[in-house]
This record gives structure tokens, C-alpha cells and sequence, in this order.
């Protein structure tokens, strides 16, 4: 490859072009918005339909079954799984990835905004939701916390609050959470109803009518038009209260007179506290694209002038923010970078000597400045997975710049002059550097189009670290020759080394590498067999490395998860929160909390998404000092024994992970009809994955049954009395949880739902069933208990479907998280051995199926890139034996990582599968090099053997260079310790070392087994 003579003469026009990227590079770096974590947009939905009150089974007949065939008749859907419990169903759907995900959210709303006139009137909501965690994730969560004010008044300060920060741009929303609802309730005495022959529906009638606000339209008065104004809905309770609901000549009936009306809060869903004490929470998301730090640093500000005005025997506090871990998380992935950028001048420093090195260190902060700007016009941000693709190519950068280098020293030092040495030494290598750069890229390239989750996740680091690549081989083809002819010295020519190390290179290569060499050559067949010998050890290491999935995040924060025994009362549930708390209290390593019972606290990690309305559950945040991996996990040790002690609930936790989110890392999903089969079946499974070595917190929906009230209405005494049944199931619904018959604005333009009661408490009871009296068509008021049956009744606590499909999932946690899939397919050995009824399966999920999916994505994408580089080596050398030579280094490569994985103890994770990958076109670079070299010297007539001996002399330096400033540059990140880079760390720092040092010996063995001359 010729280098184009107008880049040596005219290099003020490039040095002009490098400055205007600079400046475009360093005005992105200020502008691009900081996360901790990529933006993800997934294909996946939720469908949450809050019906309070209602059984799993008739939330399943009412409400799921027709909203699952709704979706079901849309294109392009893959998975659709329903979580069924009393009063909710959460619809979770995975569409197809590579789609337009808004058009797909835009076609499951209609379907569901279609369906609704259909469903039943009284569902409190139906929200339909794509997973966005840019939208979801909240960057901070206040606390307005009080033990005395009410909730009401809480509520006020509260959406004072909400007012005020939703002016901040920037925002995406900011919402009022575990704060019961205001509503007008009309507690309706069944008595006095009867009393008086006033029918429920009568009642309901009278509030709906008087409330209506019908326009009254529009009248012309001369040339003028005025609008005529109705009497509108209640201005207040006085109105409401005088509702006429009868008259009898000229007396009137008002609703006062059997009713005692109230604007009250809803019956308590979510109980929120802060260190213990009650709380309301305002929730802030940030809308995509914005800078989270300087958005972190608007809402304080406006905090700081807001909190002087909260009222007395309040306070507002910052119950968690995202902000701090951004910004400790990117600066210490710059400081990484910054330690690599050393080490590596160092190195090249030390082998080059000072006018060589600053050539080839120049490379480093323009192409990265450039990368930065380019990544910016991408729309990728600042986060974890960016930055550190950074590091991963830092080392890579300078390849080509070396080599080029070296190679135009080598000119300079047999006595050519600046600029034909450095057209010369350029044009030399141009072709190989070109070549080994392509392969590099279509190494990485796969990477950037895998569609799955973990595929979304990674996408920034095979498009950075491309990027970086491909702006280093024009600064090696174009910049690196100008500053070599301007700054290497004409005397700087001879054979001398120029430095210690120099020499130290010349006496290796003379005195160790090629007497080794010599030897390779003369035994070709011993060296051969050594090195496949290795290959061989290293694969029967790899079932002792052990095989993860996506790492823990490191995060000094942790999830606590309370459940308690399906059909208790939320405030049974929150005696165990409550007991959690007094743990939390005594542990000095503990900062902060937030509790929550009724529901998951607002949601704080991207795959973390907190179950909803369930008066069994709570959950608690957890905040820690800072991150010690030590104290953190001894820390939870202490926990586990101390939540075991508790007998009313089970009380887990699992770490923070990286990567898509599922239940539970063991989820066995049992499909089949017959609730009872499912159940007996179910406890099979619960009871293989209990005996199972390595689970903890095994949970069975099925394995308890959930007690209900039946209410049996004997139709035919029911017809005979003219009592129509769905005036009976409404009357049973306004005695137990109430009638949402309208809403009103009363006085302050606030909109309150109004709920008709039968009872006259906030939590109806058994005895009040008694006092109900239903309408017949006759006139008459007949009492409930002479229509209906009361039993108790058995029934489950949660159905779940796949696919529209009914089933079951037993879950379980894991004591060593490394070993989920070990154990996973212990399970399925287990499972294949039972006896399963016709017409019932299981299906396994959890991170197992996540991990099986995500590797055999990672398998593909690894034949993809194998098959790519083959197919590019072939055109370059117009062999394909030559090809096979250099792929000689990839086995080579892998015996380093494995070697690598088990000596410092991290397993075969995601990551280090993706290092791995990274590795394959990293490691042929070098190959490719040599052998274009070879080449290139029995093209001018050198014998096969003399050309392979002074190709390799020739390349010593380089590759040895290229491989350690690779190493060097990856070694800070590497030694961070994190469960998430330090994997892939030393995959291909291991595979670095192990092919440098093989290849260098392999390759010219291979070359010569496979060359005619």
C-alpha cells in the first residue's frame, strides 16, 4: 500500500483537519450526558391491570384471557408471560428484536384501549408500558418523611414538590408514590337503605346524574354568541350530600340521610417509611439523552431553596441518587484509562526510545478525543461500558502506529532520508496493518449486531472499540509518517541500538529467540505436538474455571425482599418489614433505607423492576457506606442469619447484577391445564430443587392454599324473588371493597374518584355481609343472607400463564451466583426423570435460559467473525493455506485465557466470553504481519528458510511491542477487581501472552510445513 505523497507535502492541511476533529472531540466530551449504564430500548411490554378485590381466578376468566388474545392476534410477538394474583395481573410481552419497538408499544395500546370498553367497569387501571430504564430507573428518590402530619397534608407538600422540580429541564417525570389516593367515600347504611326500599342502583343513579357536567352549548344574543353553563359536577360535600335519591310528594329523601359522606384516603396499598419512619416518596426519572450528573446537580440546587419552606415536623431527604455512583464509576474508568495511557508510553518509551515513542504516543489522545466525538454523533453517552471500551482499545491504538514506526526507523537506520523513509517504511506495511485492522474490526463488528438483551447492553463496545481502530489506521497511514519525517533524526541512522532495552531485544533475539527458532524449525513435529498438548490441558480446565452469566454490579446497595404468607394483611406483612428494619438499625455499615410494604420500592436499577400492588410483599432498600467487597459480603452473611431467625415470612435477597433482568436465577416453569395436577406437580419440583446442593429461598405459589371467602347465591330462590345475580355481585362488591361509580372536582379543581360503600369501616369484616339487602324487580329488599351460601373455600394465590398457556414456577435463589448454571442442570437431569402427565410439561427460565440464549448468540457471532477474517485472508494472500497458518494463533490464544481464568479464580462469564471473541481478531494481527513479511522476502528472492529466520528477526520487536502495550493498556482495568471486566481482562491478556510467545514460534513452523520452496 502506497502512501499518498500529498499527506507528506502537504501536512498543514493535516494537521489542520486533526485540530477541527479535536475540537469537535472535546465539545462532544463536554455535551455528552453520563450514565452508569447504556440506554437500553427493548422489544418488551407490560400490560398491569389493577383490580382490587378479585381472585386470581376471576382476574384469569374476567381479565387476562381476553387481554393475552388481544396481543396474541398482533404480529411480531414471541413470549408473553402473566403474573395473576388477587387484584392484579401483570402482562409482561416480548415482541421480536430488530422491529420499530414504538410502533409495536403503539399497536399493543390500541389493542388494549379497543378491548376496554369490554372489560369490567370497576378496574381501577390499565397501564401499558415499554421498557424503557431511561424512563423507568429513577435517577434520585426523595423521602417526605412524618410521623404526624397526615397523609393528606403529605400528599399537598408533596405535589407543591412535584410542581416545582418538574420545571427542571431535563426531566422526565416526577411521581408522588406510596401515597394513599384522596377520594370521596359514601359509606351507604344498608339498614336505612331498606328502611326507606331504596335499591344500590337507585343510589348510584342519583350521584351519577347529579355529578354529570353536560355542556350546555351555545346561544346568540344579538351579534353576540354566549355559552350556557350547566349546573356541572359536586362543588363540594354539602352538594353531594344534598343528592335527592327519593321524594314522596313534598318530602324529599337525601343522600345525608342515608349515607355518611367523607373526602377520605383510600384503604392503605402501600405502606413507604425512611429509617423507619413514614414517608411518601417522589420518584425522578431524566428524559433520554440528558447529562445525569448535571441534572443530579439542578435538582439540588432547587432542593436546597425548596426545603425551607416544608412545614414544620416534616423533612426532606435524598433517599437514593444514581449520581454519585455515575460519576465515581466514569471517573474511575477515565483514571484507568489514563494509568493505561502511562504504561503504555512507558513501554514504548523504554523499546522505541523518546522521539519514536512520542510519534506513536500521539495517536493515543487524537484517536480517542475523535472516538469520543464520533460516539457522541452516534448518540452514545459516557457510561461504564463506552469508557472501558476505550481502555480495551487503547492498547490496540497504537498497533499500527508501531509498526509503522518501527518500520521507518528501520529505513532511517539504513541510512534513507525523512521523507523516503517514511513513504518506504509506510508503504511496506501498509497493505499488512490495513489487513490485520479489517480482521481486527470484523472481530468486533458481530458484536454490534447481536439482538437480544445482553446485545443491546453491549452494543457501545464493539462500535467504540471499532471506531478507535478504525481512526488509529489513519493516523498510522497519514500522521504517523508526517511526524516521523519531521521529528526522527538524520542521525539517529546506523545499526546501533539506541537504548539499553534496544539492546537487551538485539541479545534476545540473537541469543534466545532464534537459537529457539533454529530448533522449532529442526523439530517441528515436538514443538507442534507441545503446544496442542497445552490446548488439550486447558480444556480440561475449563470445567474447574466454571461457567457464569452476567457478573454482580459492585454496588455498595442492596434489595431485600420480604414475602409472607399468601391471604395476610398487609399489615401482617409489614411487622416483617418492621423486623428487617430493626436488623438494619444495629448494623453500623448501613446508611440509609427505604421500606416499602404493599409494593416494591420505586424502581432504582435497570433490571430490577419492583413487583406491584401485593399485600404480601415488601421490599427494602438498602444503602452502604461505600464499596468493600470484604464488609459488604460479610455484611450479608450477618443478614441471612438473621432473616432465617424470622418465622413469619420469608425474608431473601440476591445481589445487583449486570444484564437483562429475570425472576429469579433458578425459575422452573411447570405448563398445564389442571390447576390440581399443576399443583402436585409443582411440589415435586419444589421439592428437586430443595435437594438440590447450592439453592436457598425456594418459593412455590402452589405449595400453600390460599383460603377465600365463597359466596354461593342460590339462583333459583334468587330467580323466584326476582333478584337478578349481577345485582347481587354488585351489592357484594359495594359491602367488601366499594363501588368507583363516578368522579367529582368538588371545590379545588382536583379530580376524586367517588366509592360507594355498604359498610360502614375502612376494612370491611365477615358480619358486615349480614347487613347487605339486595333490590328485586318486584320493589322489595331482600336480605343477602337469604339468597347466598358463606363458606370458606380453598383457591391458589397466584396463576401465572406462558404463552396463554396456564402454569406454575418454582423459583429459587443461589448461594454461589457463578454456579447458577451447574446447578440449573442438575435440576433439569432430575426433572427428565420424573413421570409427566400428558398434556404437562415444565420449561426452564430464570438466568439459565437468559445465559443458554446470550451464549449461543455469542457461539454464532464467533463462527460469524472466524468465517469473516478467514474469507479476508484469503483475498489477501490468495491462499488458502496461508490463512490456516495465521488462524494458528487463535488455539494458541485460547489455552493463555483458560490458563489465565483459573489461575486468578474468575469464571467463563458473558464478558470473558465477549474478551474471548475480542481476542480471536486481536491475536491474528500478529500472524498476519509475520507472515506478509515472509512473503515479501521470498518475493525478492530469498530461500524459504532465510526468508522465515530474517522475517522473524524483523518482526520480533514489533509483535513483542504490539502484545505488551496491548497487556499494559488492559492492566488497570483488569486489576480494578470487578466481577464485570476483570473476566474479560484476562481472557485476553492470557490469550495475549500465550499466542505472542507461541506464535512467534508456531507460525514460522506452520509457513514452512505449508510452503513449496
Amino acid at each position: 500500500m502506497r502512501l499518498p505523497k500529498f499527506a507528506l507535502v502537504n501536512y498543514h492541511f493535516v494537521f489542520i483537519l486533526v485540530l477541527l476533529s479535536l475540537l469537535v472531540g472535546v465539545s462532544s466530551y463536554i455535551t455528552m450526558p453520563r450514565s452508569e449504564d447504556p440506554e437500553l430500548s427493548l422489544p418488551n411490554y407490560t400490560v398491569s391491570v389493577v383490580y382490587p378485590g378479585t381472585s386470581p381466578e376471576d382476574m384469569e376468566e374476567l381479565v387476562v384471557d381476553p387481554v393475552e388474545e388481544a396481543i396474541d392476534r398482533l404480529d411480531n410477538i414471541v413470549e408473553i408471560y402473566t403474573t395473576i394474583t388477587e387484584g392484579l395481573a401483570v402482562i409482561e410481552v416480548e415482541g421480536e428484536f430488530g422491529i420499530d419497538y414504538d410502533d409495536q408499544f403503539d399497536e399493543i395500546q390500541s389493542e388494549i384501549n379497543t378491548l376496554r370498553p369490554g372489560l369490567p367497569k370497576n378496574i381501577r387501571s390499565i397501564e401499558v408500558e415499554q421498557f424503557k430504564p431511561e424512563d423507568r430507573t429513577n435517577i434520585m428518590q426523595l423521602a417526605l418523611v412524618s410521623e404526624t402530619a397526615s397523609y393528606g397534608v403529605l400528599n399537598d407538600v408533596a405535589e407543591e414538590l412535584q410542581d416545582e422540580l418538574e420545571r427542571i429541564p431535563g426531566l422526565q417525570s416526577v411521581k408522588i408514590e406510596a401515597s394513599p389516593e384522596e377520594q370521596v367515600r359514601v359509606d351507604v347504611d344498608p339498614q336505612r337503605m331498606a328502611q326507606y326500599n331504596i335499591p344500590l342502583e337507585k343510589v348510584i343513579d342519583a350521584i351519577q346524574t347529579d355529578n354529570a357536567n353536560i355542556p350546555g352549548g351555545a346561544l346568540r344574543a344579538g351579534d353576540r354568541s354566549l355559552t350556557v353553563k350547566t349546573s356541572g359536577s359536586f362543588d363540594g360535600l354539602d352538594e353531594m350530600e344534598r343528592t335527592v335519591i327519593a321524594t314522596n310528594g313534598s318530602t324529599n329523601l337525601y343522600l345525608e340521610d342515608i349515607a355518611d359522606i367523607q373526602k377520605t384516603v383510600e384503604e392503605i396499598r402501600w405502606i413507604g417509611r425512611f429509617n423507619g419512619e413514614r414517608a411518601v416518596f417522589l420518584s425522578i426519572t431524566r428524559k433520554a439523552g440528558v447529562n445525569l450528573v448535571s441534572l443530579t446537580e439542578s435538582i439540588h440546587r432547587d432542593l436546597e431553596r425548596l426545603r425551607p419552606a416544608i412545614p414544620d415536623g416534616m423533612s426532606l431527604d435524598v433517599a437514593f441518587e444514581q449520581a454519585p455512583s455515575v460519576t465515581g464509576r466514569v471517573n474511575g474508568f477515565f483514571m484507568n484509562l489514563l494509568q493505561g495511557m502511562v504504561l503504555v508510553g512507558v513501554v514504548i518509551f523504554l523499546f522505541l526510545g523518546a522521539r519514536s515513542s512520542f510519534v506513536v504516543m500521539t495517536i493515543i489522545p487524537i484517536a480517542i478525543i475523535v472516538t469520543v466525538g464520533l460516539l457522541d454523533i452516534y448518540g452514545y453517552g459516557l457510561q461504564q461500558i463506552s469508557i472501558a471500551s476505550l481502555v480495551i482499545a487503547l492498547g490496540l491504538l497504537v498497533d499500527n502506529g508501531i509498526v509503522v514506526t518501527e518500520n521507518i526507523v528501520r529505513y532511517r537506520k539504513k541510512g534513507y532520508g525523512p521523507l523516503e523513509a517514511a513513504a518506504k517504511g509506510t508503504s511496506e506495511v501498509g497493505y499488512a496493518i490495513f489487513s490485520s485492522t479489517v480482521t481486527t474490526v470484523l472481530a468486533f463488528a458481530p458484536l454490534a449486531f447481536m439482538q437480544s438483551g445482553p446485545g443491546e447492553f453491549l452494543r457501545s463496545l464493539p462500535v467504540t472499540v471499532i471506531t478507535a481502530l478504525v481512526v488509529s489506521l489513519i493516523l498510522a497511514l497519514v500522521l504517523n509518517p508526517i511526524l516521523s519525517g519531521k521529528i526522527l533524526k538524520k542521525e539517529q541512522n546506523g545499526n546501533r541500538g539506541w537504548s539499553l532495552v534496544d539492546r537487551a531485544l538485539t541479545a534476545i533475539v540473537s541469543r534466545v529467540y532464534e537459537p529457539s527458532l533454529n530448533f522449532a524449525l529442526q523439530h517441528g513435529v515436538s514443538v507442534i505436538s507441545g503446544a496442542l498438548l497445552l490446548l488439550a490441558g486447558a480444556g480440561m480446565l475449563f470445567p474447574y474455571i466454571g461457567v457464569s452469566f452476567f457478573p454482580t454490579a459492585d454496588k455498595p446497595m442492596l434489595l431485600i425482599e420480604v414475602d409472607a404468607p399468601d391471604g395476610v394483611t398487609i399489615d401482617r406483612t409489614d411487622h416483617a418489614v418492621r423486623y428487617v428494619e430493626s436488623v438494619l438499625d444495629t448494623t453500623d455499615y448501613v446508611t440509609s433505607y427505604v421500606s416499602n410494604t404493599g409494593h416494591g420500592n420505586p424502581q432504582v436499577y435497570y433490571n430490577r423492576i419492583p413487583e406491584q400492588y401485593k399485600k404480601q410483599h415488601g421490599q427494602v432498600l438498602v444503602n452502604f457506606r461505600e464499596w468493600k467487597p470484604e464488609l459488604f459480603y460479610r455484611t450479608l452473611g450477618t443478614f441471612r442469619k438473621a432473616f432465617e431467625r424470622y418465622p413469619g415470612a420469608v425474608i431473601s435477597f440476591r445481589e445487583l447484577k449486570n444484564g437483562a433482568p429475570f425472576k429469579s436465577p433458578v425459575e422452573i416453569r411447570i405448563i398445564g391445564e389442571n390447576i390440581d395436577t399443576l399443583r402436585a406437580l409443582s411440589r415435586e419440583v419444589e421439592k428437586i430443587i430443595s435437594a438440590t446442593g447450592g439453592t436457598k429461598d425456594v418459593q412455590n405459589p402452589l405449595a400453600v392454599d390460599k383460603t377465600d371467602l365463597k359466596v354461593e347465591i342460590n339462583r333459583n330462590k334468587a330467580g323466584m324473588l326476582q333478584v337478578p345475580v349481577a345485582g347481587i355481585d354488585r351489592a357484594v362488591r359495594a359491602g367488601v371493597d366499594g363501588l368507583e361509580i363516578t368522579e367529582t372536582t368538588l371545590d379545588l379543581n382536583e379530580r376524586y374518584p367517588v366509592l360507594v360503600r355498604l359498610s360502614s369501616g375502612v376494612n370491611a369484616v365477615i358480619s358486615d355481609l349480614s347487613r347487605i339487602y339486595v333490590s328485586a324487580h318486584s320493589g322489595g329488599q331482600v336480605p343477602l343472607n337469604q339468597l347466598v351460601r358463606i363458606r370458606f373455600d380453598r383457591s391458589v394465590s397466584e396463576l401465572l400463564h406462558y404463552n396463554l398457556e396456564r402454569s406454575t414456577s418454582v423459583t429459587s435463589n443461589v448461594v454461589n451466583p457463578d454456579s447458577t448454571g451447574a446447578i440449573t442442570r442438575s435440576i433439569i437431569t432430575r426433572l427428565d426423570g420424573m413421570d409427566w402427565p400428558e398434556g404437562h410439561r415444565y420449561y426452564v427460565a430464570g438466568e439459565y435460559e437468559t445465559q443458554q440464549e446470550s451464549f449461543g448468540d455469542l457461539g454464532r457471532l464467533l463462527a460469524i467473525s472466524l468465517i469473516a477474517i478467514f474469507a479476508v485472508l484469503v483475498l489477501q494472500f490468495r491462499s488458502l493455506r496461508q490463512p490456516l497458518i495465521i488462524f494458528s494463533a487463535i488455539p494458541l490464544a485460547v489455552t493463555g485465557s483458560f490458563f489465565a481464568l483459573y489461575l486468578t479464580g474468575w469464571s467463563f462469564s458473558f464478558f470473558a466470553f465477549v474478551g474471548l471473541i475480542s481476542l480471536v481478531g486481536i491475536v491474528v494481527k500478529n500472524s498476519i504481519i509475520q507472515v506478509d513479511i515472509t512473503n515479501l522476502l521470498r518475493s525478492q528472492g530469498m530461500a524459504l528458510r532465510e526468508a522465515i529466520l530474517a522475517a522473524s528477526r524483523i518482526r520480533f520487536v514489533p509483535i513483542v511491542l504490539t502484545a505488551t502495550t496491548t497487556i499494559v493498556g488492559l492492566l488497570p482495568l483488569t486489576l480494578s477487581n470487578t466481577s464485570l471486566w476483570s473476566p474479560l481482562g484476562w481472557t485476553i491478556i492470557g490469550g495475549m501472552i500465550s499466542s505472542t510467545f507461541l506464535t512467534l514460534v508456531i507460525v514460522p513452523v506452520l509457513y514452512r510445513w505449508f510452503s513449496r520452496g
